[in-house]
């Protein structure tokens, strides 16, 4: 199915029907401290846990990747609060299962001001062991919000104006970008002296007009932002054929992005485009991207749906999971390569991929039955992603992914446990085969089909919202 047709196709459900693999769990959520007037004290704001059980190309994978996210919080008032978070999330973290990271929220509402402020503790700060405390400074949750008039509102975000797209197919950042930190003058295989890649997100404002009642509500919104990053000044270079630099200059990134939401009381419907000027210099993975989301309750059925589309940077970086160089380790391949050292196929293409889920709502819990498509260009974050998931010499994605679940959320109180059973086909053999692992895969011998199991264990304060519109 062509780039086109499938857009077409997926928005044309959307707006027709008005309406993953597994639940659509909200990252981070920040419950505003006049929302949660009546209690004060400590409480557990949410708490996320996500596994794969099991698949057939990996066999058990319980407790190999585990993701677990959730916060204490402290209320002050209806003014003030602050909480700790701890999160686990290999796809972020260099060792599996080890803690991403502690962080210390705080909020504070001062009239029609509203500042929230997210810091960082590290546990293991450079080579001394030593623990510090700072600012998150990739974290978008950092921001000074002023009420400008009851229906403008603008905000200021010095690290990260919320470069992240779709939530069923989440990107992550768009607006990452990378750079070499020391202007040395060569780059190659190995680190020389203290250079290293320094990963940095686009700072920025944005400005949100809002109308009608909460139960009711609209909201359109643009943002702009700008970043610097040394790169070298003389024209002939390039990363991979002259990496060699005279002397190395400040360039800037601009990141811009815009949005809708809308929200009835059975019904919720967001768009959102993100892209950046300097994709290509900054070795970033997305140039731009942009997502519809909707979710509509109709008497007893439940519809959730998205459409992500993706363009991959031309230059991006194929970098280590510790983040310091690039991952290649037995030669110079700092762009995304395969076995013949060609780059891979994606790079620079634009694609998409759609989602839709359709469930029967019953006292205590929902069955569904959800269906997904991703385009054989299409990149995101985890790792069904066509720079992830691979032939065995790496010289083809998945080739198109047809993924087909059977699953159900199980409501207990504030708790929402949701197993899903999820049929994966794709049109080249990219999953790894239990029976036949070695050292070297592209001797391997890979698989078109798979099946996966999914657990997703949420609590949230108040009432939980996964699945819900």
């Amino acid at each position: 199915m062509s780039f086109k047709a499938l857009a077409a196709a997926a928005f044309a459900a959307l707006l027709l029907a008005q309406v993953t693999a597994h639940a659509v769990v909200p990252k981070d959520p920040v419950a505003d401290p006049a929302s949660i007037d009546k209690d004060k004290g400590y409480f557990i704001e949410y708490f996320n846990y996500e596994d794969r059980v099991y698949s057939q190309s990996r066999k058990t994978e319980l407790g190999d990747q585990v993701k677990i996210d959730t916060a204490l919080r402290y209320q002050f008032g209806e003014e003030s609060f602050w909480r700790l978070r701890f999160e686990t999330d290999p796809s972020e973290n260099r060792f599996d299962n080890k803690t991403s990271k502690f962080e210390i929220l705080a909020g504070h509402r001062l009239d029609d001001f509203y500042f929230q402020v997210d810091g960082e503790v590290k546990t293991d700060d450079g080579t001394t062991g030593s623990t510090s405390i700072g600012f998150d400074v990739d974290s978008e949750l950092t921001r000074a919000t002023w009420d400008a008039t009851p229906n403008i509102q603008a905000s200021f975000y010095p690290f990260n104006f919320d470069g992240e797209v779709g939530y069923i197919f989440n990107t992550w950042d768009v607006t990452r970008i990378y750079f070499v930190q020391g202007a040395p003058s060569s780059i190659g295989l190995n680190q020389v002296a203290d250079e290293k890649l320094v990963s940095k997100t686009i700072p920025g404002l944005d400005l949100t007009y809002s109308w009608g009642p909460e139960e009711a509500k609209g909201q359109v919104y643009a943002g702009f932002g700008v970043a610097s990053f040394l790169y070298p000044a003389n024209s002939s270079f390039n990363i991979e054929t002259s990496a060699i630099a005279d002397r190395w200059v400040r360039r800037e990134d601009v990141g811009y992005k815009a949005g809708a939401k809308f929200k009835g009381k059975n019904s919720r419907t967001e768009a959102k485009f993100v892209g950046h000027s300097e994709a290509d210099r900054t070795g970033s993975l997305l140039k731009n991207a942009a997502s519809v989301y909707t979710i509509n309750r109709l008497g007893r059925i439940m519809l959730e749906g998205e459409v992500t589309y993706s363009e991959a940077g031309k230059q991006p970086y194929d970098i280590a999971r510790n983040g310091e160089w690039f991952a290649e380790t037995t030669a110079y391949r700092p762009i995304y390569s395969d076995r013949f050292l060609n780059h891979e196929n994606w790079i620079g293409k634009r694609d998409a991929a759609g989602s839709l889920k359709v469930g029967w709502i019953r006292e205590r819990q929902t069955p569904y039955l959800s269906f997904k498509y991703q385009g054989k260009n299409f990149i995101y974050r985890e790792r069904e992603s066509a720079h992830l998931l691979r032939t065995a010499d790496e010289d083809q994605s998945h080739g198109g992914l047809y993924r087909t679940a059977i699953g159900s959320y199980i409501n207990r109180g504030n708790f929402v446990i949701n197993p899903e059973l999820e049929w994966a086909h794709a049109n080249n053999e990219v999953f790894t085969n239990s029976s036949d692992v070695r050292r070297d895969r592209q001797f391997s011998k890979f698989e078109r089909d798979d099946v996966a199991l999914f657990l997703t264990v949420t609590y949230q304060h108040g009432s939980n919202k996964l699945f819900t519109p």
